[in-house]
């Protein structure tokens, strides 16, 4: 449990990724509705992946260091992210079979991924995001594959805002250490 504090203190609860993942969900909504779709989708695969050097970036705005070496649990917190890297297989194959459900199969793996970071960090404000997005998803392709392409992306964003709200309330109330 020390470990947890030290890792959340230094990382401050890995802040940089959901404004990150706030960035991406707008670019990836924009794209949706006015690029065409393969062109868009390709578009979405190339901006997950700018996650991490965006995060970075923005980690250093709020000067924390998102890549502290306090092992074991920074190791841990690597490993959880790595795996994201694993669904882009099932994305490309989406993209190939079924193209308008892409956006639902995104919300799907990308928003579970996060449900173990609310256990690492301590933090509701993962769990709300691991939960909501994929919840959200399935809501969204209730209306079908085209209402599911089209506005998936975009009912994602207010999740990404709120989350970055409640980690900010959350960070508010921890003593950091001076990096």
């Amino acid at each position: 449990m020390d470990n947890r504090d030290e890792l959340i203190r230094f990382t401050k609860k890995g802040i940089g990724f959901p404004f990150a993942g706030l960035i991406v969900m707008c670019l990836c909504a924009l794209v949706i509705n006015f690029l065409p779709q393969r062109q868009a989708l390709i578009m979405v695969i190339f901006a997950t992946g700018s996650t991490f050097p965006i995060a970075f970036f923005i980690s250093k705005i709020f000067k924390v260091n998102p890549f502290a070496k306090l092992p074991p649990l920074s190791n841990l917190a690597t490993v959880l992210a790595s795996a994201q890297f694993l669904y882009w297989p099932v994305l490309i194959l989406v993209l190939q079979l079924t193209p308008n459900w892409f956006p639902f199969v995104l919300a799907i793996l990308f928003g579970s991924h996060f449900i173990p970071f609310g256990w690492l960090y301590k933090s509701k404000a993962y769990y709300f995001l691991g939960f909501a997005m994929p919840a959200v998803g399935c809501v969204m392709a209730f209306g079908g594959s085209e209402f599911s392409y089209t506005y998936t992306f975009l009912a994602l964003i207010p999740l990404y805002l709120l989350t970055c709200l409640l980690l900010l309330k959350e960070n508010s109330t921890v003593k950091y250490a001076v990096i």
